[in-house]
C-alpha cells in the first residue's frame, strides 16, 4: 500500500472513531458517567477499585491458603478484592452481563502489568482460560475469562489455549451456592484433550474466585490427563 493509501487509512479511522465516540461516548464502567475518551474508568472510580496488591506479599495470600490441603498449586494471584455492592462488583457485572468483552482485556493488562514478570520468571508456558459451556457462550457471545487472558496475552506473549478444555454440562450460576454444594455442581464436569501434555507448566486463568471449588474441579480434571504438569492460578478477583 503507497503511502497516499495510508494516510487517507488512517484519517479514515481516525474519523469513524471520533465520530462513534460523539453518537456513543464511552460511559465509566463504575459510575456510567461519560468519559471524554475511549477509556472505561473515570479517574474518580479508578482509585476506589480494590486492588489486593498480591504482587507486594512476602508472606502466603488469602488466596494462597484458599488451596492448601487441597490441591497442589505453584503460584496464585488475583488483581482485586470482591465484595458485595464494590466497584470490583460492578467491573465484573459488566464483563459477565452487559456485553463488555473489553473490560476483560482491560484487567487482563493490568494483571500482566503487576504480575506478568513472575507468570514469566516461573516459566508458564500457557494461559489456560477456565471453560464455560458452549451454551453459555453462545448467548454471552464470548468468554469472560478468555478476554482476561487476552489481556495477559498482549503484555507477556504467552499463548492462550484453545480448544483444550470444555464443560460438559450447563451448571447455572454459583452465586448463592455453598463450598459444597459448589462442588457437587461442578465436579466431572470439565474435559481436557491429551494436548496439553506438551505443557510443562500453566496458568489457569478465572473471573473470580469465591469458594475455589470450580478450580479445584478443574485442577483434578487436568491432572487425570496431565498428572505431573504445573499449575498456577490467575484470577480478575478473589472474594475477601
Amino acid at each position: 500500500m503507497n503511502t497516499a493509501a495510508e494516510k487517507v487509512k488512517l484519517s479514515l479511522k481516525k474519523w469513524l472513531k471520533d465520530t462513534s465516540h460523539i453518537l456513543f461516548p464511552a460511559q465509566c464502567l463504575i459510575c456510567e458517567d461519560e468519559l471524554p475518551s475511549n477509556n472505561l474508568i473515570c479517574s474518580f472510580c479508578e482509585p476506589e477499585l480494590l486492588y489486593t496488591h498480591f504482587e507486594k506479599y512476602n508472606e502466603p495470600t488469602s488466596l494462597d491458603q484458599l488451596f492448601w490441603g487441597r490441591e497442589q498449586v505453584s503460584t496464585t494471584y488475583a488483581l482485586l478484592f470482591y465484595k458485595e455492592g464494590s466497584s470490583t462488583q460492578q467491573v465484573l457485572h459488566q464483563l459477565k452481563y452487559n456485553n463488555k468483552p473489553e473490560t476483560g482485556s482491560l484487567f487482563g493488562e493490568k494483571i500482566a502489568e503487576k504480575w506478568g514478570k513472575n507468570l514469566i520468571t516461573e516459566n508458564v508456558d500457557l494461559l489456560l482460560p477456565v471453560p464455560i459451556h458452549a451454551k453459555k457462550k453462545f448467548l454471552r457471545g464470548y468468554n469472560q475469562s478468555t478476554m482476561i487472558a487476552e489481556g495477559i496475552n498482549k503484555l507477556t506473549g504467552i499463548p492462550i489455549a484453545k480448544n483444550l478444555s470444555g464443560k460438559l454440562q450447563h451448571t447455572g450460576s454459583q452465586t448463592k451456592r455453598g463450598r459444597f454444594s459448589r462442588w457437587d455442581n461442578v465436579s466431572g464436569n470439565f474435559t481436557i484433550s491429551n494436548k496439553i501434555k506438551q505443557y510443562k507448566h500453566i496458568a489457569l486463568v478465572d473471573d473470580v474466585i469465591t469458594t475455589g471449588s470450580t478450580l479445584e474441579a478443574f485442577i483434578q480434571a487436568i491432572r487425570k490427563v496431565h498428572p505431573t504438569v504445573q499449575i498456577s492460578i490467575v484470577s480478575l478477583a478473589v472474594t475477601k
